[in-house]
């Protein structure tokens, strides 16, 4: 693993890194100041130094250009021992554990919010028979995405009305980035470094492992309330899709998006923005 900061610094000659500064930062970690927060500035400066691990041996997390000035951080990498128990609960935790229990509750009077969706896409008056007020949350967003996928009309218009939302369209662009580069290879322990509001780095870093074994989904940026991920194998239609999103939607708190919804279009998507905030 590369240590030197004007090491790493003449190894990013001829990428979209090249020129920018190199420093230490805070455990164990190197930060690269000045990237060019507009999404396209973001993706070709995490593929720069995502193209590089194998050299440099760091992963590297776009985060925002305060997070790493917190007072009293430690500037020596955690203790290889604390590191390989932090890999092993990833490889070993269910982060689904907990479920969503609210899923199995009567819909009540939330019928229209779920069948109706958040984007004008409306089932409430598609489906037969009509949502019941005694279904589940589940059972509702069930039928609603099987109504949809039986329709392969219904599913094209979903998939055009949505598809910018598993995109990189919908990601955030803050007022300055940086790369962090972490001392180790391995993209799931960045939960070490970084965080999602309100949610345990042991089961974040359980999410990271998880959804990079199974989806090819790589962590880009970690803005402390939003994450954003490549995708390089996205689910199929179906059960894997309506499975997926539930996970999401379980982290996402404040993903404006109905399970169905989410199903439908994360087949034809290649990024991901989680929010999960206050």
């Amino acid at each position: 693993m590369i240590t030197d900061p004007d090491a790493l610094a003449a190894l990013f000659t001829g990428t979209a890194l090249a020129g920018l500064p190199v420093r230490t930062g805070p455990e164990g970690a190197l930060v690269v100041d000045g990237v060019d927060p507009s999404v396209p500035g973001q993706l070709a400066a995490w593929r720069a130094a995502r193209d590089l691990v194998p050299r440099t041996g760091r992963w590297p997390v776009l985060i925002t250009d305060d997070h790493d000035r917190r007072p009293g951080a430690d500037p020596e990498p955690p203790p290889a021992d604390e590191l390989a128990a932090f890999d092993e609960a990833a490889r070993t935790t269910d982060p689904w554990a907990d479920g969503s229990p609210w899923m199995h509750e009567p819909v009540g009077q939330f019928t229209d919010l779920v069948a109706g969706g958040v984007y004008g896409i409306d089932l409430d008056r598609l489906l037969s028979p009509p949502p019941d007020p005694a279904e589940t949350f589940d059972q509702l967003e069930r039928r609603s995405y099987a109504h949809v996928l039986a329709d392969p009309g219904l599913t094209a218009h979903v998939c055009d009305t949505l598809r910018s939302l598993v995109r990189t369209d919908a990601w955030y662009r803050p007022g300055g980035v940086q790369v962090l580069l972490l001392p180790t290879g391995l993209p799931w322990l960045a939960a070490r470094w970084v965080y999602l509001f309100d949610v345990h780095s042991e089961r974040l870093a359980a999410v990271l492992f998880q959804w990079r074994e199974r989806w090819g989904a790589e962590l880009v940026a970690a803005w402390g309330t939003m994450l954003q991920f490549v995708v390089s194998r996205p689910p199929a239609p179906g059960e894997e899709a309506f499975a997926l999103a539930g996970q999401i939607r379980s982290l996402a708190t404040h993903l404006e998006m109905q399970q169905w919804e989410l199903a439908t279009v994360l087949p034809v998507g290649d990024a991901w923005f989680l929010h999960r905030r206050p």
